[in-house]
């Protein structure tokens, strides 16, 4: 027998215990969330399948009041810029869509040296319109720009690949 085979599993080892740390990490903030979070797609720069996963949240301040993402497990490069962008229409210049959806990015991914987003990669088929670079969420947007809820990952995928591969041609 050949050390090659013993050391390599029969299968490939789920994406949880690949990177254990994060994944312990991600699960104590959603336990100590409680109720408080939104389900959200995570377009994860290693991976080629977007997935929903859970992001948790706090409602701050005391007059004007907003959703604190709690999004920093998905966005630990250097110098991050974690911004949202929301996207109101089908693709650019699209038919207007019934819910405004938001994508999180890390606005200083050519800064940070994050590397291209593998994940965006394979839904657009390499035809990104921009060199989509770390992490990325989707949510959708609430009642306002401060406010968030869940997403529908069968009715929102579809936008949003189409806006990823629009947003920059």
């Amino acid at each position: 027998m050949h050390v090659s085979s013993v050391l390599k599993p029969a299968h490939p080892l789920p994406l949880y215990l690949q990177d254990w740390k994060s994944h312990k990490e991600y699960c104590l903030k959603i336990k100590a969330a409680g109720a408080n979070t939104f389900d959200a797609i995570l377009f994860a720069m290693n991976e080629i399948t977007p997935r929903l996963i859970k992001v948790p949240w706090e409602l701050k301040g005391i007059e004007a009041q907003y959703h604190k993402l709690d999004h920093e497990i998905w966005f630990k490069q250097p110098f991050s810029a974690v911004r949202p962008l929301f996207i109101h229409r089908w693709g650019i210049n699209g038919a207007e869509l019934p819910h405004t959806l938001c994508l999180v990015y890390d606005d200083n991914f050519s800064v940070n040296e994050s590397p291209v987003n593998q994940c965006v990669e394979a839904v657009t088929r390499g035809r990104a319109g921009h060199w989509w670079r770390g992490n990325i969420l989707a949510l959708r947007m609430g009642k306002s720009y401060d406010f968030f809820e869940s997403v529908d990952m069968q009715e929102d995928l579809k936008p949003l690949v189409r806006y990823l591969e629009e947003y920059g041609r």
